[in-house]
């Protein structure tokens, strides 16, 4: 099966009972669509290898100003996966990082010193799309006021999922696929979510086998089914 936007609603419809494509056909691609921006934000639901076309990573420079840092995730993204120090960016941190939850961060924030990071350790936790980074007292020296250089800087790796919104299903293609390296020749053809994109179609059968579920409670709750009347059977009754 090929996996472009047209194909895609085509089976959908199908699978609805629609052969002639005159019920379900837009409603298809659009159910389609909500589902793989729901399972695509859903980090159980898929394997790295299956989104690939979804997964960004962008460099977080922290240059601390005071004892924390604050990062929000880019606009286009709908989850995270992980914040890591890559060696091989420029400036990373050259300590440690360690994920902490918010009741932790609030006990780091009494001033404890059992509930603070120590030496180049950093502690990081995230509440939605904001993340905070904390720094160790031990690190920590005033901002140079006279050059504005920060009391420390270093950065550090996140990588997120972006919305599927950002991906164009719908202008046709030609030539070299910049997600994947296919070459699909000269002539312009709807992209493939799979050849083009890099998208596992394991992933997309189960958006597409979702998004039939999803249009069918829809349909149930739109025009519920008739509910059988028991009539009794009065057949074998004598005359009074």
């Amino acid at each position: 099966m090929k996996f472009t936007k047209n194909t895609i609603s085509q089976d959908i419809a199908k699978r609805l009972g629609d052969n002639e494509l005159k019920i379900y056909k837009s409603r298809s691609w659009s159910a389609f669509q909500n589902t793989l921006a729901t399972l695509s934000a859903d980090r159980t639901a898929w394997e790295r290898q299956e989104i690939s076309p979804l997964l960004k990573t962008v460099v977080i420079n922290m240059e601390f100003e005071d004892a924390a840092f604050a990062f929000s995730l880019p606009a286009d993204a709908i989850a995270f996966t992980d914040v890591w120090i890559d060696p091989t960016v420029p400036n990373a941190w050259g300590g440690m990082i360690k994920r902490i939850d918010e009741a932790d961060a609030q006990r780091a924030s009494t001033g404890e010193i059992a509930f603070q990071p120590a030496g180049s350790e950093i502690f990081w936790y995230n509440i939605g799309d904001e993340f905070r980074f904390i720094l160790s007292t031990d690190m920590y020296k005033k901002p140079d006021a006279d050059t504005g250089t920060p009391a420390e800087d270093g950065a550090l790796s996140l990588e997120y999922v972006a919305d599927p919104s950002t991906l164009d299903f719908e202008t046709k293609v030609s030539d070299e696929s910049p997600y994947t390296g296919l070459d699909v020749g000269t002539a312009e053809i709807l992209p493939d979510l799979v050849d083009w994109f890099g998208f596992s179609s394991r992933f997309l059968y189960r958006c597409i086998n979702d998004s039939i579920a999803m249009i069918r409670i829809d349909d149930e709750v739109v025009r519920p089914k008739e509910q059988a009347i028991d009539i009794e059977d009065t057949s074998g009754m004598g005359a009074v």
